[in-house]
């Protein structure tokens, strides 16, 4: 399928095979220079197919490169002096073959050498074109701070789902793994990130900046759930988008501008605005919250956090009960024959959904809207076997000409395509 630039005659294990027909997983010629001769549908599967190879080309590549690391042991590659091993050039050859800059070229050998080791099956994956690049990447980052065992353990729990997952829910799973295998490296390793909170200005084009702010995760998620409340509060006749009106009161109350001005009171009222307790939902375990474990806590729309630090939220936070089944994860009750759904039934859907419910997005549920799969106008009750959060983006997204959406008695939810590919989310899992 591929020209080859290698070796016609390579030593065996080296070299790769050409791309195996399952890697692909389709019937199409790939090949073929008129792409007006395929369906809708079939060009979405040649997308799939092509990122397949992509995957498969890169998994090669890492087997290459940690099997040229391998050399020097048995005098393939002879050392340049007897003071400079052939190891510890091999990542600055790599770097020069692939224009990379030195410290590149050694972590790229590095990646390789723990893929073909405790982390083979990622590799493995990613050689059968069920996982992309990025998302390989991402596990090699995150795993690289922990030793070879925790790594397994994390690797173990983490990739029967990732095929399914995007970049982001694959980088929320591997939090909540490693905080769950390695609890006591987990609050070292915050400890030690606290200390490099800081705030920096980065000058972009066209008169624009950017202010960049490091900070613990609770602080992180206060801060823009006050701003975004606030944003909400400026009126409907404001013509600034969210986006806008989130900025412009970052940088009011930044430059000490920002005040409550209350015109109806005689004389006006004008105050400082503070934004009081943290405006966060955090998801502790009873038994973290007492101590008895240490499991991973959450925190709605960022993620899995240490448990020490959700207790330090729990000890200045408003409370409300929320029980879950512990075998499914799923939500059971939550506390408390109209269109808008009631306080209760919200709080019941949100907690159950975590995050919009389309494939793919992490916007906090907190932040969308509570959607009728079947719609009010069609007779579609506002009760919870029929409600859903979505992103604005993706509420309107369902509106459109071509798209169905589903919601199955488990509380998944089937999104159809135009094309007719369909995906599936799932409740999110509370364990």
């Amino acid at each position: 399928m591929f020209p080859s630039v290698l070796d016609p005659d390579p030593p065996q294990g080296v070299v790769p095979d050409p791309v195996p027909s399952g890697v692909l997983g389709l019937e199409l010629d790939l090949t073929t220079s008129d792409l007006t001769l395929l369906s809708d549908a079939d060009l979405v599967d040649a997308v799939v197919g092509f990122e397949s190879m992509v995957s498969w080309a890169a998994a090669r590549q890492f087997a290459v490169l940690a099997e040229f690391s391998r050399r020097g042991g048995d005098g393939s590659i002879r050392p340049v002096t007897a003071a400079v091993p052939a190891r510890e050039w091999a990542g600055p050859e790599v770097a020069m073959a692939l224009t990379l800059s030195p410290g590149a070229g050694e972590v790229r050998l590095a990646q390789a050498i723990r893929l073909d080791g405790v982390l083979r099956p990622t590799r493995d994956l990613l050689e059968a074109g069920r996982l992309d690049v990025p998302r390989v990447r991402l596990i090699l980052d995150r795993l690289a701070v922990l030793s070879d065992l925790h790594a397994a353990a994390v690797q173990e729990r983490v990739l029967p789902a990732a095929p399914g997952q995007t970049w982001a829910q694959l980088s929320a799973a591997l939090r909540r793994a490693i905080l769950t295998v390695d609890p006591d490296g987990a609050a070292e390793r915050h400890q030690a990130a606290r200390k490099e909170r800081r705030v920096d200005v980065f000058p972009g084009e066209d008169g624009m900046a950017t202010v960049w702010a490091r900070m613990s995760a609770p602080d992180a998620a206060s801060s823009f759930q006050w701003l975004t409340r606030l944003a909400r509060g400026m009126g409907a006749d404001d013509p600034r988008t969210l986006d806008q009106r989130r900025a412009d009161l970052a940088a009011a109350a930044l430059t000490g501008k920002l005040v409550i001005r209350d015109p109806t009171a005689d004389p006006t009222v004008v105050a400082p605005v503070t934004p009081g307790k943290p405006l966060i939902t955090v998801v502790v375990p009873y038994s973290t919250l007492i101590g008895a474990d240490e499991g991973p806590c959450e925190i709605t729309g960022y993620g899995p956090i240490p448990a020490h630090l959700a207790r330090d939220i729990a000890a200045d936070a408003v409370w409300r009960r929320l029980v879950t089944d512990p075998l499914s994860g799923a939500v059971l009750d939550h506390g408390r024959a109209t269109y808008r759904p009631p306080a209760a039934l919200a709080d019941h859907v949100r907690a159950r959904d975590v995050t919009c419910r389309a494939p793919g997005c992490r916007r906090a549920a907190t932040t969308c809207e509570l959607d009728h799969v079947i719609a009010w106008a069609d007779g579609g009750t506002t009760s919870e076997d029929n409600l859903a959060c979505l992103c604005t983006a993706h509420h309107d997204l369902k509106e459109q000409p071509g798209w169905q959406v589903t919601l199955h008695p488990d509380r998944s939810l089937e999104w159809t395509t135009p094309t007719g590919h369909t995906y599936r989310t799932e409740p999110h899992d509370h364990r």
